[in-house]
């Protein structure tokens, strides 16, 4: 089993494609909203995703209305999962996923993301969603 996770947005929106059984992402990054649907056909096509998992606070629930509408032709579960504290989790896994260089001697907590990590939120959700099927 493969999912999409969607932090969702107003502007742009993070994505991530997991893989259920050893939690493996195999594709993520960030994409304006109005690319919604065509980056989640894309997805869905071409990871075999069963199951779309997306944030239910910032347009949540408009997110699953569209992609329900745009990806009407697949055969997909699309389910909310909870967002309380996904952001400042995804921005601790950015900064040490990609603490090189001089990053490596400042702390986490003094040093600021250079780039949307919205995409690393979408992995934390996803593995929310994983975490809550396993019980």
């Amino acid at each position: 089993m493969r999912i999409l996770a969607i932090d969702p947005g107003r502007v742009k929106f993070g994505y991530a494609v997991l893989t259920a059984g050893d939690r493996r992402v195999l594709s993520q990054g960030v994409a304006e909203v109005a690319q919604l649907v065509r980056v989640g056909q894309e997805l869905v096509d071409r990871f075999q995703v069963t199951t779309v998992v997306i944030g239910d606070r910032t347009a949540g629930p408009q997110f699953a209305a569209i992609l329900r509408e745009g990806l009407k032709d697949h055969p997909l579960d699309l389910v909310l999962v909870g967002e309380d504290g996904s952001s400042r989790e995804g921005r601790h896994r950015f900064l040490q996923a990609n603490r090189r260089g001089w990053r490596r001697w400042f702390p986490l907590g003094l040093q600021s993301p250079w780039r949307p990590y919205d995409d690393y939120v979408a992995v934390v959700l996803g593995e929310r969603y994983l975490d809550r099927c396993r019980r």
